[in-house]
């Protein structure tokens, strides 16, 4: 059993590593954070700019309620960010020293 683990494994590492992946340098929380926040902000206003042509006719519904939905994923995963940053934040203050 873990013969044929250690098989997959290395099977699943060995597809998982090629030229295309890069390493990206550690970024602190915060820098994540902004970014998140900046892709988030991105999604909202290509959903306004979207939802805009739809109603002049230059792009179709269907592109329109894809750029909103993907908008409004986005903003539901930051809010689910945010509460588990408040509660990991929460447990520290509680933390006794």
């Amino acid at each position: 059993m873990i013969e044929s683990l250690n098989a997959l494994n290395n099977r699943i590492s060995i597809k998982d590593q090629g030229p295309s992946k890069t390493v990206l340098p550690d970024r602190d929380f915060s820098d994540r954070f902004k970014d998140l926040l900046r892709d988030v902000n991105d999604k909202q206003h290509q959903a306004d700019e979207d939802s805009q042509k739809v109603i002049k006719g230059e792009l179709g519904i269907h592109e329109g309620m894809l750029s909103m939905a993907e908008a409004d994923i986005s903003l539901r995963y930051l809010v689910q960010v945010r509460a588990k940053v408040m509660q990991a934040y929460n447990e520290i203050i509680k933390m006794q020293i």
